[in-house]
């Protein structure tokens, strides 16, 4: 009987070489690991992202500047108070009219110098101009609306106004001391402000620290040490010093010697008055 199929069937050594020399072409093919990594390059960009809410703000104002800038804003209202009563009384007004008149000059001039001109680019009143700070509205990143800046500054004024000046302001002050994140005292909520850092300013802190480290380490200050030891020596010398000196030392026995007695009186004082309590007491 014949073969029915066609072709020479080949023997299986040779199948086996064949898938043999298939298999290392195919593992001569460059390895999966090899190809660029599409999910991390896609995840990268995800990771290098900058969250939205990050602070972008200045650098909130340190309470030292704060205090320093309300203080200057204070005086300026002060002496424009005192220089507005100086002139009622020139022309001739009685005490009332005085008082009011001082009352509304610094008031006026704290509205004007903290209201008006902390809603103007700069945000900056004198005080804070001097201690290169500034007022923010953290919304717009840029100073805040005259209505709000007024309103700000209203509720201050309120403060000031009452009769117990310390009370309300260090209220005030203690809602921005405990306020960990924006600082916001009870007027800068009514404003919905913050009190940052600028780079406008005088500086005024920073140049005089800078004075007194010169002053302190200059030679001005060796030549007053100099003046006080010549001073103090011609002053050893003189005998109405040392006269002074001697009558001195003898007071201060003096009274040394009176006030150990006076304590040895009051001690057998309290306790004969003691003793006879005591006894009071004993008897009743």
């Amino acid at each position: 009987m014949t073969d029915p199929r066609p072709y020479f069937e080949r023997p299986k050594t040779e199948q086996l070489d064949q898938s043999a020399s298939e298999w290392q072409t195919f593992s001569a093919l460059p390895p999966a690991t090899s190809l660029p990594p599409v999910q991390a390059e896609q995840s990268a960009p995800q990771a290098a992202r900058v969250p939205q809410d990050e602070e972008t703000l200045p650098k909130l104002a340190p309470w030292g500047k704060r205090v320093g800038a309300f203080a200057l804003d204070f005086g300026l209202g002060l002496g424009v108070s005192y220089l507005a009563q100086g002139l009622a009384s020139l022309v001739g007004a009685d005490a009332a009219a005085v008082d009011m008149t001082g009352y509304i000059a610094f008031f006026a001039t704290w509205l004007v110098n903290r209201g008006y001109f902390q809603s103007r680019p700069a945000g900056q009143s004198l005080g804070k101009w001097l201690l290169n700070l500034k007022t923010l509205d953290p919304e717009t990143e840029a100073s805040p609306h005259l209505v709000r800046s007024l309103a700000r500054e209203g509720v201050l004024s309120l403060f000031i106004l009452t009769a117990a000046l310390l009370v309300p302001l260090a209220a005030d002050g203690l809602f921005a001391f405990f306020d960990k994140e924006k600082r916001q005292s009870i007027h800068d909520r009514a404003g919905r402000t913050l009190v940052v850092e600028s780079e406008q300013g005088y500086r005024l802190d920073e140049k005089v620290l800078r004075l007194l480290q010169e002053i302190l380490e200059g030679e001005a200050t060796e030549d007053v040490k100099l003046a006080a030891r010549d001073l103090l020596r011609k002053a050893q010398r003189n005998e109405a010093v040392r006269g002074l000196s001697s009558q001195l030392g003898r007071l201060r026995q003096d009274v040394g010697r009176n006030t150990r007695s006076l304590r040895q009186q009051t001690s057998k004082q309290v306790k004969s008055w003691l003793a006879s309590l005591k006894e009071k007491l004993d008897n009743w």
